[in-house]
């Protein structure tokens, strides 16, 4: 039809976007004053930009000439600049001159740059905040300290290009979240990070401790227009000022562009909060109507003030006393200068968006108004649109396997990395911090890697990619002549699996110095895939095992691995060059080459690892799948008979993506525990993560009876508070010990079966003083126990544990640390032993004696198990004894069902590899606990799993 309104356009044919250059144009044109003087004529005829006389009542000369002096930098606005030679890091001088340090000269580096490129035996010659000269054996002048690196990898500084620290504190506070401002509106551009920014945040050293230099703190994505971020670094002032801590500080206008930042988000947040307050957005079209509108009232704003610019440089140019003829002054306005500031270019744009409806719809919208999208945050599932976001120059700051956590993030791939640079996509990891605790910024360049990212991509997605997208790629990001002084020295390959800085340098500044331990190279792999001894291929069919987890059947009967170049059992046996042999899902045969008689059809590991499959503790596998949607969840017990509740009513197995995607990492049983919001969540029940149905699921229904002590399991109930939980506890364990001389009853409570030493109590707990508090308890209870008889306690979490590592040890109690990796976050553990402590929390419980088992604390995380073990292992610098190979296989197998399934679970051959027993197991063509070891084979009974691929 002739009058139908295009699309995405403004009101008319040409879209607002193309429109609005005019003005500014013009304004460019009238700087000289021949120009002028051909246009002002054509201009007042048709119609007059200026009134033909004196206003009655004019503006004054200072507010025109103010007014003057914004369009002359709102004409600069978007204007990328920056000294071709820099000699000065003005953020050197954040400290008076007798706190900056001496130069600094890192001799025998292997530089490993921002591109990725390496480069050996280099030093590196740090002075007054800047990186001067990089070479072959320097030659200096002057002072300075001389650091022998001895070959050990240098980066640049890591640059998080996702933070919310300083915000969003540790410990976590109400009185301190800061992160969103969420109100009335979903739309606040105008308020910025900055203003919520707290130095004192332990969390900014923490986070420097893991090599990060660099943070873009934006504020968090419960608004679709959330405000502005600020770019910090990571040294921190006497000055104990946040100003004195960003990027820009100092800087003048001749040294560089200074970007300014702006933090936007779609899809569920805004959605689920607004529209559950009945306030606009409820769903993904009011969102799309809400930023465009918005966005229109800020054009009309920065056409406002283009029109005064445009008649000011007419005035100034053509009449004598200029300002005698306006009436109003410039335009200015904070509820609109920030947006304005974006339409100008003057802003780098970062969108929170997951889903590829989402991205598009911000794309579109950026179009119709013509700003720029400079990264879009977590977009888990970008990789659908990588093409797209190629041809867009959008790059892209995602997680490398967090996932599942809610719809948006379900449909993420740990291969997006890969696919977003194969497509042209800048890629960078961040942290989202807290999130994910940023100290680990290069764990999550190290997974993708590990998942198929090539090397140089990965070093370049936490340095140069990052930087590069904030506007200060000419400054950070890399090491080069020029360039702030960030600069960290490694303990290992920065890739490898638990990776820590030995020395950080903050423009110039040492903010991290440990003492330089042995140097250990990368573990080498088995380059080899698994075969079949006659030659055949397995790989793409299911004659003899299946690529799927869902298509797995009872291929055959009996087989054999053979060419095992490691094979860890249990705690007391580990063979090298060993063989196995299974028939009808039971272990029939384990041992060194020559023992066992293959039989069926036989696998050649090609010299790689089988150990026990991994044992998940203390998870909400099966109960639940994505924790933000009830409808894919069992429920939360609010209250109600211990006995009553049951993990294994709720137990739902197979077609879980989340289980799928744990089973094909070789955990192969899960302890899953109700969902509470009280003290008491339950019995938790022991099943085969990879059962297709439930009866062949489940191994054990009633395992351990779980309960919780401390703040997450208050509620408004008779477990209110800390002393009412440990006292009801109290008062439950006296009451049913009167009923330990009767005869045993279907309707005996799970306290009584937990006296009488049938299942153990799992008591989860943070805190070092209700740690203390519930082994007085065991205490006092096993006094009034007849013949001696013990209470079998589990202490399940324990992030202060180590301080009590003792008190545990003597009282014999087992721990499920949960998560092995312990943050600062909540109150309660506010002892947390962060990692890259020495020693490690791990190796104080092991020196002390505690039977000691780790966890991790999202069940999408679960597939990580093994490499949770292999940090435990590779941190163990101090008393490195302590965690063998086997000591730390066992962490997550073995010693898991001891602590959680008992006796019942060591029958059933649960976390180890016995003869006669349920064959669970996972063959690896390297080590377990090393990046770069993929999954040949996960076993599980008649389940045989042939080289699964991780969604």
């Amino acid at each position: 039809m002739a009058d139908r309104v295009p699309l995405l356009s403004g009101f008319g044919d040409t879209p607002w976007h193309r429109r609005r250059w005019v003005v500014p144009a013009i304004i460019a044109g009238v700087a000289a004053t021949a120009v002028i003087s051909l246009t002002v004529g054509a201009h007042l005829s048709t119609p007059a930009l200026l009134p033909t006389s004196e206003a009655p009542a004019g503006i004054s000369r200072e507010a025109f000439e103010h007014g003057l002096d914004v369009c002359r930098q709102l004409s600069n606005a978007g204007r990328d600049f920056h000294p071709a030679v820099r000699t000065r890091n003005p953020r050197f001088e954040v400290e008076p001159p007798e706190n900056r340090p001496k130069p600094v000269l890192l001799k025998n580096a292997k530089l490993l740059d921002g591109d990725g490129t390496l480069k050996e035996n280099v030093d590196i010659y740090l002075k007054d905040g800047l990186i001067v000269d990089i070479g072959e054996s320097l030659s200096v002048n002057g002072e300075y300290n001389v650091i022998d690196v001895e070959g050990r990898y240098v980066t640049p500084g890591l640059v998080d290009q996702h933070s919310h620290m300083g915000v969003d504190q540790w410990p976590g506070f109400r009185g301190t979240a800061d992160t969103n401002e969420m109100s009335s509106t979903p739309l606040v551009p105008m308020v910025r990070s900055i203003d919520g920014f707290d130095v004192m945040d332990p969390a900014i050293k923490i986070i420097n401790s893991g090599g990060v230099t660099t943070s873009l703190v934006l504020p968090g994505s419960g608004n679709l227009m959330g405000g502005e971020a600020f770019a910090f670094k990571h040294l921190l002032p006497t000055s104990n000022s946040a100003e004195d801590m960003l990027v820009n500080y100092g800087m003048n206008e001749t040294e560089g562009k200074q970007w300014r930042w702006m933090k936007m988000a779609c899809g569920e947040n805004a959605k689920r909060f607004y529209g559950g307050k009945g306030i606009m957005p409820a769903s993904r079209l009011g969102e799309g109507w809400l930023f465009r509108s918005r966005f229109q009232d800020a054009l009309k704003f920065v056409q406002a003030q283009d029109d005064w610019c445009l008649r000011a440089n007419l005035a100034q140019a053509t009449k004598k006393d200029a300002h005698k003829y306006f009436t109003d002054r410039i335009p200015e306005d904070y509820l609109h200068e920030s947006l304005g500031a974006l339409l100008r270019h003057d802003i780098k744009l970062n969108v929170h968006c997951y889903e590829p409806e989402d991205l598009e719809m911000m794309i579109r919208t950026s179009h119709e108004f013509g700003f720029k999208i400079s990264t879009f945050h977590h977009a888990l599932e970008a990789y659908m649109v990588a093409d797209k976001l190629a041809r867009e120059n959008i790059s892209v700051a995602i997680f490398a396997s967090h996932w599942a956590f809610k719809k948006e993030g379900y449909e993420s791939s740990v291969h997006a990395g890969k696919i977003h640079t194969e497509a042209g996509v800048t890629l960078a990891y961040k942290s989202d911090h807290p999130v994910l605790n940023a100290q680990h910024l290069i764990h999550e360049a190290s997974k993708a890697h590990h998942f198929g990212l090539p090397a140089h991509h990965a070093i370049s997605s936490v340095t140069k990619n990052p930087a590069d997208r904030l506007g200060l790629g000419w400054r950070i990001g890399r090491v080069k002549p020029g360039y702030d002084a960030d600069v960290v020295v490694w303990d290992r390959y920065p890739l490898e699996l638990a990776a820590h800085p030995l020395k950080v340098y903050v423009d110039g500044y040492e903010t991290v110095s440990l003492p330089f331990t042995a140097q250990s190279e990368p573990k080498a792999k088995s380059k080899k895939s698994m075969s079949l001894v006659d030659g055949s291929s397995f790989s793409n069919g299911e004659k003899y095992c299946a690529a799927n987890k869902k298509n797995v059947q009872a291929q055959h009967k009996e087989f054999t691995i053979t060419n095992i170049g490691k094979l860890i059992a249990d705690e007391a046996t580990e063979i090298i060059d060993a063989e196995i042999v299974i028939s009808g899902g039971i272990v029939k045969c384990v041992g060194a080459k020559g023992v066992c008689k293959p039989s069926g059809v036989v696998y050649d590991l090609e010299g790689g690892y089988v150990v026990p499959g991994g044992v998940a503790g203390a998870t909400q596998l099966g109960l639940i799948e994505i924790p933000s949607e009830a409808g894919t969840q069992d429920g939360t017990v609010v209250a109600g008979p211990p006995d009553g509740v049951k993990a294994a009513d709720g137990l739902r197995t197979g077609n879980s993506k989340v289980m799928d995607a744990v089973f094909k990492a070789g955990v192969t049983t899960s302890y899953t525990v109700p969902k509470s919001s009280g003290m008491i969540a339950g019995l938790s029940a022991l099943f085969a993560v990879g059962g297709e149905k439930y009866g062949e699921a489940l191994i054990t229904k009633e395992s351990a009876l779980h309960v919780g002590i401390g703040e997450p399991f208050k509620n408004s109930g008779a477990f209110a508070s800390i002393s009412s939980q440990i006292g009801a506890l109290r008062k439950i364990l006296f009451g049913e010990i009167v009923n330990l001389g009767k005869p045993a009853n279907r309707t005996d409570s799970a306290f009584l079966r937990v006296l009488r030493g049938e299942i153990p109590l799992a008591v989860t707990t943070a805190n070092s003083e209700d740690i203390l508090k519930i082994l007085d308890l065991k205490a006092e209870v096993e006094a009034a126990l007849p013949d001696g008889a013990r209470l079998p306690v589990t202490l399940v979490g324990g992030a202060e544990a180590w301080f009590v590592a003792d008190e545990i040890a003597a009282a014999g109690v087992p721990l499920l640390l949960k998560p092995a990796r312990c943050t600062p976050s909540p109150w309660e553990a506010r002892r947390c032993r962060v990692p890259g402590s020495r020693p490690t929390a791990a190796e104080i419980l092991l020196k002390a004696g505690v039977d000691l088992s780790i966890g991790v604390d999202l069940d999408e995380g679960v597939r990580e198990l093994f490499f949770e073990a292999g940090w435990v292992h590779a941190d163990a610098v101090t008393y490195p004894s302590l965690i063998t190979e086997k000591d730390a296989i066992g962490l997550v197998s073995w010693k898991v069902a001891k602590a959680l399934g008992g006796v019942d679970a060591v029958e059933k051959g649960v976390g180890k590899i016995l003869e006669g027993k349920r064959a669970s197991f996972v063959a690896f063509d390297g080590s377990p606990l090393v990046f770069g070891s993929d999954v040949q084979l996960v076993v599980d009974g008649k389940q045989v799993l042939c080289s699964p691929v991780q969604p």
